[in-house]
């Protein structure tokens, strides 16, 4: 799969056409007969689905670098992008063995891609839903102990654990988002929140915790309450 991040970059519709090559091949490799020559080889598949996920990847940077978001069209054409490419990536990643290279990148992109639907801001977004930002937050931090994990990875894992954090009030989450915001904080530019949001983002996270945990204490007028 090293071939394919070293590809030349598309734009336009160089990569439109790149795309619907790419999703004709996986399509003709799913419907061959598995066992056959070569069409059905679980290898050629995986090369398929990486190289047209990576490629669904990277229009989707693209167009949400330059979108309307006033255009519904242009809206939904992102959002069938992103989900197509969860599905691949899905697909790919369900195949592979743990110890494949490959698979702390596949997982990152699949956990990436998942939080950011999660997290869907654009106009007439569908609820958001909570199995994404499980995958968003199991997804990055299983890729991330995998290697050094970089600036992007990090801040998307810290963002993600946050939200769980507020959704969930986890324990495990809480102690996972302190960890891995300490070491944002170890980047210049703390993943573009900057140095200060990301402290009071802690800081927040350490009094809800201490809240959380507080004993329950006699009140002088009305039995008793939560310090």
């Amino acid at each position: 799969m090293e071939e394919i991040t070293s590809r030349p970059v598309l734009d336009g519709p160089d990569l439109d056409a790149a795309i619907a090559h790419a999703r004709a091949a996986l399509a003709t490799l799913l419907r061959a007969p598995v066992g056959g020559d070569q069409a059905g080889h679980p290898k050629a598949v995986a090369e398929a689905r990486a190289l047209l996920g990576a490629l669904l990847d990277h229009r989707l940077a693209r167009a949400v670098a330059r979108m309307d978001e006033r255009n519904p069209a242009v809206v939904a054409a992102v959002r069938a992008d992103r989900n197509e490419a969860i599905a691949v990536t899905a697909a790919l990643l369900y195949c592979l063995p743990l110890d494949d290279p490959a698979w702390p990148d596949v997982a990152m992109t699949l956990g990436r891609l998942s939080y950011d639907r999660y997290r869907d801001a654009w106009p007439d977004a569908e609820p958001p839903d909570p199995d994404d930002l499980d995958a968003g937050c199991d997804l990055l931090l299983r890729a991330a102990r995998y290697d050094e994990a970089d600036e992007r990875t990090i801040l998307y894992l810290v963002l993600a654990l946050r939200d769980r954090r507020h959704l969930m009030s986890c324990p495990a989450d809480a102690n996972a988002l302190m960890t891995w915001g300490e070491r944002l904080l170890a980047f210049p530019g703390a993943g573009g929140l900057g140095r200060a949001a990301l402290h009071d983002l802690l800081e927040l996270e350490l009094l809800d915790r201490s809240e959380s945990s507080a004993p329950v204490v006699p009140s002088p007028r009305a039995g008793y309450r939560a310090a």
